[in-house]
């Protein structure tokens, strides 16, 4: 029989929330369940604590399922078990905070690589003049 749990974690998702249900039910875990769990914890503390105040973290076990939630639920994340029995994490939604900082973070990794590209094309020119070319 599958394990189903919600858990209310206000004011935010952390990770000893993931580790107290992974102490509760301890003998009905089996290994790749435990990983699943462990992965989340990760994920959560990996994460902005801001992004969980307002979020769902779905679990998907071989023998459970739990949901880990805060606030209005606006970011929404799975962890999930793939073909081979690894974890992987999916985003499955994300509220406008979340959206608004990953677009940010990727124009200026975007910007950081060009600028990078930029100075090395501007060394390249400089030290061939330096060496009379």
């Amino acid at each position: 029989e599958v394990l189903k749990k919600e858990k209310n974690c206000s004011p935010y998702i952390y990770h000893g929330d993931i580790s107290s249900f992974l102490y509760e039910h301890h003998d009905r875990i089996p290994d790749t369940d435990r990983k699943l769990l462990q992965q989340a914890r990760t994920l959560v503390t990996e994460e902005s604590q801001w992004v969980w105040r307002d979020a769902q973290l779905t679990v998907y076990g071989k023998l459970f399922q739990v949901v880990f939630y805060s606030g209005d639920r606006t970011n929404k994340y799975v962890v999930q078990l793939t073909g081979q029995d690894r974890p992987a994490e999916v985003v499955e939604h994300k509220g406008w905070r979340l959206k608004v900082r990953d677009s940010f973070k990727t124009a200026w990794n975007w910007l950081k690589r060009a600028a990078g590209a930029v100075a090395g094309a501007l060394t390249g020119v400089f030290s061939r003049l330096a060496i009379g070319w």
